[in-house]
């Protein structure tokens, strides 16, 4: 049997295309599979693993407050932070993988994750199959995933990067497709994206609409009270989906120091790029984002990803086929990179929700997907299978070369779970980021770790036993002079005291806004127990009731021609 020409048969061919892909993204996630773990920039995986998995195990769920993170003194983390990946990391975990293979064996799969969704988004898109192998071969050796992998080590923006195609996809399934089984695709995705990355989901946002409208318009028998109709139920399933985490992180966004958060090396003036380093820097690097354009990493997109699809608007416009689509995908991409340079400040300085970006740079992910897909263009204007092995291999051995090299940690460290969750490691994992989070009840971030017992400021306290859990402690003490007595935990609305059962006042006015209380002569037990705002109960039942509203209300939908 001949291997090439147009003899060979579709199903061979599509075995070969699978696994040139599946090897290409193999060699993208093979450091990855031996004992240890790497250097990066946000190494701080490991504990918040490890504290979902102490929520976890003690029914804290959904997590909200961490004990040991803020120093030992706890906070209210996954309040704010979006928890999905550590929930998903936390299924390997709970099975009996440890922290660090558990978070390897995470990114494997969401690598695996990201290529198939750009395949599946460029076959539909194309309306060709080998258009979504090229899409996804671009999509693999994305520069900008490899610094989110192996240089930042960000598992909320890596996991966005997956699911981005996989929102695209759907949503395309929700306009230009009979059936309804889109909506339950698209509103989870989105959801999804929301409690992964939030940041990541909210700017998508404004893409999101121009390719959905794009889609609509360019629709040859729109239908408008369909699409309608099948939005406005997919809407309420991501709403319901994803609300018992995105309405407290918004309502109750004052009740942290979220200024940290947007100041000093956060600015998102800092991190702007030059035009040099957006379109033309191949040099890789494992250092930090800088003022100016003096970076110790690759921020740019990468040149062929945009040279391709220019080349392949030039293309399309020459044999006159899909001009206006490349064009659409053209721009879109290149406004995503507009937002990268300093000349898009005027939008930064009157979107003020854009300051939570912190790094322009970040829209290399949305422009690196529009230009993967718009990559897949050229399987449309290349006819017979000898001809698409030759353009493929073109591009497998072109982006290899540029960037398969990226695609690897700065140095391998032979470390188990035990050695990084104790000693030094651990001081350095609990106080990492130490004022992200900070509850508003103290003005000064600690200076030193949580002392094992609470701090007894006055009077003469024996404690018997002192239990902790995600959210709570227990103590038995011994009271031989009226006492009191400070526990190692940051303030945040809605901790109780209770003595020997009863609802005690306490009092957080002191510097680093710790609970403070009386203690009576005599034997008692202490319960220090956090509970839910109102927000955050009634978050929790429109996640709890309303998403099996949504599933009610999908099961119900008949989808009108």
């Amino acid at each position: 049997m001949r291997l090439w020409g147009d003899t060979l048969k579709p199903k061979v061919f599509k075995v070969f295309l699978t696994a040139v892909l599946v090897y290409i993204t193999f060699i993208t996630i093979r450091p990855l599979l031996r004992t240890g773990y790497y250097p990066m920039h946000d190494d701080i995986q490991p504990i918040r693993l490890e504290q979902l998995d102490k929520c976890v195990r003690d029914f804290q769920i959904p997590c909200r407050w961490v004990p040991d993170m803020g120093f030992g003194y706890g906070y209210p983390l996954f309040n704010y932070y979006a928890p999905l990946p550590y929930y998903l990391m936390e299924i390997f975990h709970f099975s009996g993988f440890g922290i660090l293979a558990s978070i390897k064996i995470y990114f494997v799969l969401i690598t695996f994750l990201s290529v198939w969704g750009l395949y599946k988004l460029g076959a539909k898109f194309w309306k060709n199959s080998f258009a979504g192998y090229v899409a996804a071969l671009f999509y693999a050796l994305l520069p900008y995933r490899a610094v989110n992998l192996y240089v930042r080590g960000a598992v909320g923006e890596y996991t966005a990067q997956a699911l981005l195609p996989l929102v695209l996809l759907f949503s395309y399934s929700i306009i230009r497709e009979k059936g309804k089984t889109s909506i339950i695709y698209f509103s989870v995705t989105l959801a999804f994206l929301l409690i992964t990355h939030s940041i990541s989901g909210l700017i998508f946002m404004p893409f999101l609409l121009v390719w959905m409208v794009y889609l609509y318009l360019t629709e040859k028998d729109p239908k408008p009270k369909v699409v309608l109709k099948k939005g406005a139920l997919s809407l309420f399933g991501v709403f319901c989906l994803c609300a018992f985490f995105v309405l407290p992180a918004f309502i109750e966004k004052d009740l942290v120091h979220s200024e940290t958060l947007t100041t000093n090396y956060f600015d998102f003036r800092n991190h702007f790029s030059s035009i040099a380093q957006i379109l033309f820097t191949n040099t890789w690097g494992y250092g930090s984002s800088l003022p100016g354009s003096n970076d110790q990493v690759m921020l740019g997109i990468g040149i062929l990803y945009w040279v391709v699809p220019l080349f392949a608007f030039a293309v399309g416009f020459i044999v006159r086929k899909n001009r206006v689509t490349i064009l659409f995908l053209n721009l879109i991409a290149w406004a995503a990179l507009f937002l990268t340079h300093p000349k898009s400040l005027i939008i930064w300085d009157n979107i003020s929700m854009m300051r939570y970006v912190q790094f322009p740079w970040r829209f290399n992910a949305y422009a690196g997907v529009f230009f993967s897909l718009a990559a897949g263009f050229f399987a449309t204007v290349v006819a017979g299978k000898y001809l698409k092995v030759m353009l493929y291999g073109f591009f497998v051995i072109v982006l290899t070369l540029f960037y398969g090299s990226f695609f690897r940690p700065a140095r391998w460290l032979q470390i188990s779970d035990q050695q990084k969750l104790t000693g030094e490691n651990w001081t350095q994992q609990i106080t990492i980021s130490v004022n992200d989070y900070l509850t508003k009840s103290t003005s000064l971030s600690p200076e030193n770790k949580a002392p094992e017992l609470p701090k007894v400021l006055l009077g003469d306290v024996e404690f018997i036993s002192v239990a902790r859990g995600s959210d709570w402690q227990n103590w038995t003490v011994d009271v031989s002079k009226n006492a009191v007595v400070q526990a190692q935990i940051f303030y945040f609305p809605k901790w109780k005291v209770y003595i020997d059962r009863k609802d005690t006042s306490f009092n957080y006015q002191n510097y680093n806004g710790l609970i403070t209380f009386d203690l009576p002569v005599g034997k008692h037990t202490v319960i220090l127990k956090l509970t839910d705002t109102p927000v955050r109960v009634i978050a929790n039942v429109i996640t709890l009731l309303g998403f099996p509203l949504f599933l009610l209300l999908y099961k119900k939908y008949k989808y009108e021609e």
